[in-house]
């Protein structure tokens, strides 16, 4: 049976790579609706080639001015936060990709969870935002959460029904980033272009300046924390500069097993469509795994790891802001209005000026993310 496949975030890096494994799989997969931000003439195109059932914008503007296209006038157009909702409680999508980074996945997510249907994760930042809710919604509904981003498809494949008691360390691999054992005096007049040059992954510009500073690494320890329900002790960062090993389980009785692939996020993305079979690989180079290198990293030398940990012991809404302080100082950076080792700092002020919330739902982390956000461009402009 064909599958209907829903993207949030379809001109972005990843929408654009799931459009493509779709593609490639005709006879598995089509498109039901897509979701996109600002990107309009792209989604156009994209509306073109796949001709959803629905669209959504994030402005009403501009899905007032594509309504005026009698080419669309079969296509139901929607926008804002009522958009998304609508599009995560289309009971006729059977997939919903959640490839957007910032809260806007949160709420189609939860009604497509409510539907007990499955939902593709590529934005970690929701679990930052509402993680735990979103396990328990997964559980309540019967809903599946199947994870895109390479460390944490391999850990699922690798966990599956294991019990945390069996586990004694998880490791995420990191590629280092484009400064990996630079000294933070190097870095003081770093640039964008120069903070963007990924050296092994094609990626957007946010996930990019996330993987310099490693807070991308440790977003992703949060982020598998609260996804296998995995305490956050038990997760460390490792360097493979290849990024040919995405993780690596190491169990009580001396089993380690690595999850590992050629750098192209089409597999763990066909995986998670067509879970739980595989789809057929087109002929891939052979991948060198003779000489693995894996390179502890020294937690000390990132303030990353010392943040998110904080975050997670702390936990309630800290998360949340930890997340929203750092995509304003990402976007500040970018815009050349921060400097490069400054991106952290921010995040580290807005979360010792934040009031945790200890019992936070949707209505009300939405509220914090909106405070946090304002707080941390206060910060600054200072």
């Amino acid at each position: 049976m064909v599958k209907k496949i829903s993207i949030l975030g379809s001109t972005g890096s990843i929408g654009r790579q799931t459009l493509s494994v779709i593609n490639e799989n005709k006879k598995k997969f089509l498109v039901y609706s897509l979701s996109a931000g600002k990107n309009v003439k792209l989604l156009l195109n994209q509306v073109s080639k796949y001709r959803p059932k629905i669209i959504s914008l994030s402005r009403q503007e501009d899905a007032m001015l594509i309504m005026k296209n009698p080419l669309l006038r079969n296509i139901k157009i929607v926008h804002g936060n009522d958009g998304l909702k609508e599009i995560g409680g289309k009971k006729e999508s059977d997939i919903l990709v959640a490839a957007t980074s910032d809260v806007s996945s949160l709420i189609p997510t939860l009604e497509f969870l409510k539907n007990g249907k499955r939902v593709c994760i590529a934005s970690k930042e929701i679990f930052l935002l509402l993680g735990k809710e979103i396990v328990k919604i997964a559980k309540k509904y019967s809903g599946e959460i199947i994870p895109i981003d390479s460390e944490h498809s391999g850990l699922f494949q690798i966990i599956n029904n294991e019990p945390e008691s069996n586990i004694k360390a998880i490791y995420l691999t990191a590629s280092g980033g484009p400064f990996f054992g630079k000294k933070r005096k190097d870095l003081k007049d770093v640039t964008p272009e120069e903070a963007l040059k990924h050296p092994t992954w094609t990626m957007g510009k946010k996930i990019s300046i996330d993987s310099a500073t490693m807070m991308n690494k440790a977003i992703e320890i949060i982020e598998a924390s609260l996804m296998f329900n995995i305490p956050h002790q038990k997760i460390y960062p490792i360097i493979n500069k290849k990024s040919h090993i995405h993780s690596i389980v190491e169990f009580i009785d001396g089993n380690i097993l690595f999850s590992g692939s050629e750098n192209d996020m089409k597999i763990p993305i066909g995986y998670s469509l067509d879970y739980p079979k595989r789809i057929q690989s087109k002929k891939r180079k052979i991948i060198n795994y003779k000489n693995i290198e894996l390179i502890k990293i020294n937690e000390k030398n990132y303030s990353a790891f010392k943040l998110a940990r904080k975050a997670m012991d702390l936990g309630g809404s800290m998360p949340a802001v930890m997340n929203a302080a750092n995509g304003v100082a990402v976007e500040s950076f970018l815009n050349r209005k921060l400097r490069f080792n400054d991106i952290l700092k921010v995040v580290e002020q807005t979360m010792n000026e934040h009031k945790i919330v200890r019992k936070i739902d949707l209505k009300k982390i939405i509220k914090i993310n909106e405070i946090a956000k304002k707080s941390a461009y206060t910060i600054v402009n200072k």
